[in-house]
């Protein structure tokens, strides 16, 4: 095998495992958007329990519903590891936006390293178009 398929190979195999490493960052940034977008929602649903009325329609199955009284001095909030306590609105609040700042750190840093990704797969492709103008009898990147 010449060098220059040789070189073109593993410029291909370099491609490749970048391309694989951008999909996966990808589905991860879609991902942490989506807990992110949920942590937004609980966090206004909290607030909208202090400041509506203290009853809501709860299903109980088979698009059956019951008018509930709702009890906003505590709620549910989840506190990490997937343990949950009572906390009051105010405290799930806080936890909440904690939360968010922590995720939106994790999406600022997977937008980098995506970035990061993307300007090296632009290197090999250029390596490659570089290698393909000295041998033009070599395949394109797939």
């Amino acid at each position: 095998m010449a060098q220059g398929q040789k070189d073109q190979r593993e410029l291909q195999m370099q491609y490749q495992y970048i391309t694989s490493q951008i999909e996966q960052a990808q589905r991860q940034l879609a991902e942490m958007r989506g807990v992110l977008e949920e942590i937004q929602e609980t966090t206004f649903a909290i607030a909208e329990l202090e400041a509506k009325p203290k009853s809501a329609l709860v299903a109980i199955g088979s698009n059956a519903f019951v008018k509930a009284k709702l009890e906003t001095e505590k709620v549910i909030a989840p506190i990490g590891a997937n343990v949950l306590a009572l906390k009051t609105p105010e405290e799930a609040r806080v936890i909440l936006v904690e939360r968010a700042g922590k995720v939106s750190s994790v999406i600022s840093n997977i937008e980098r390293a995506l970035t990061q990704m993307y300007q090296m797969q632009q290197k090999v492709v250029e390596q490659a178009q570089s290698q393909q103008g000295e041998d033009p009898q070599q395949g394109q990147m797939q």
